[in-house]
């Protein structure tokens, strides 16, 4: 049996898959805000009670919003300060008496759909996820690169593409939360969605209410969408240029969207190398589900 755990800022998501990968279980719990120990027996409880249930040692995965830091492997994750800092595999696995993988959210996105998912066959693939921010993560070779500092698929942190601000020279700039200027995320994430219409047109929406305007064909809607899909196609391109993926896999609130699927095959060709045969962009099958089940697939 595999458990997975995907830990969020408010809330975790746990289930339990079997050999087949079929999901046996599935809960969502509040995140135990900046308390360590109640976490870990949080999971603990969790871990326990599905041994007993399915009467096995289930072996345990964990995704979390950030990285590990590449000298002693414990958790940087500014957003979870009940984490960051920590050995959470290894203070787990010696609570739980068995190995305790962990990985970043977005690498189990991906690893979720490489297996039996939207990538599922490929040699190569690149996992984006549009929420909040800009998550991303690379496949190759039959595994997932980490890279030097965990950092290997982290689109969301590299600039926008100066060919962009060149095409709308209008464009704001905003400041990142890691800090720097004109990340690609600050524009084509949800919230990079809701700051182009907001500067553009003066007026407060979410991300799901400009797309469901953009299918109405509200006018400020349309033109908004159409410059988040062109700075999209961009930063995409700059990311397939290095990794040359066979299929590109979209996840997160917004990769529901059409006109990404309809739209990125026709704007990427601007962006990239002349002749270039172009990955398939294809929509993640599991979806919301994939954190935790990615998670729970780590010990494969």
């Amino acid at each position: 049996m595999y458990y997975g755990f995907d830990i969020g800022g408010t809330k975790i998501a746990f289930a339990v898959y079997d050999g087949a990968l079929n999901l046996c279980h599935e809960e969502r719990m509040s995140t135990p805000g900046n308390d360590y120990e109640g976490l870990q027996q949080l999971i603990r409880a969790r871990v326990e009670q599905a041994d007993a249930r399915f009467g096995a040692r289930g072996a345990v995965g964990i995704g979390f919003p950030g990285i590990l830091n590449r000298h002693d492997h414990s958790i940087v994750a500014a957003n979870l300060p009940s984490i960051n800092g920590r050995h959470l595999g290894a203070d787990l696995a010696e609570l739980l008496a068995r190995p305790v993988k962990v990985d970043n959210d977005a690498n189990c996105f991906l690893w979720s759909e490489v297996h039996q998912g939207a990538a599922a066959g490929a040699d190569s693939a690149l996992g984006v996820t549009i929420g909040t921010g800009i998550g991303g993560a690379v496949y190759l070779a039959g595994k997932l690169i980490q890279g030097r500092n965990w950092l290997a698929g982290e689109i969301g942190h590299y600039p926008l593409p100066a060919t962009m601000l060149m095409k709308y020279p209008d464009l704001p700039r905003p400041r990142c939360g890691c800090g720097r200027l004109v990340c690609f995320e600050t524009y084509a994430s949800g919230t990079g969605l809701e700051r182009l219409y907001h500067h553009f047109h003066g007026q407060r929406a979410s991300g799901h209410q400009i797309v469901g305007r953009f299918e109405a064909h509200e006018p400020h809607a349309v033109a908004t969408v159409d410059c988040w899909l062109e700075i999209m196609a961009a930063g995409l391109a700059t990311a397939i240029s290095v990794v040359d993926p066979d299929v590109v896999v979209l996840g997160g609130g917004l990769s529901g969207l059409p006109a990404l699927y309809e739209q990125l095959p026709l704007r990427l060709p601007g962006h990239l190398l002349p002749g270039v045969a172009l990955p398939e962009i294809r929509e993640a099958r599991f979806g919301g589900a994939g954190g935790v089940r990615g998670a729970a697939l780590l010990n494969l």
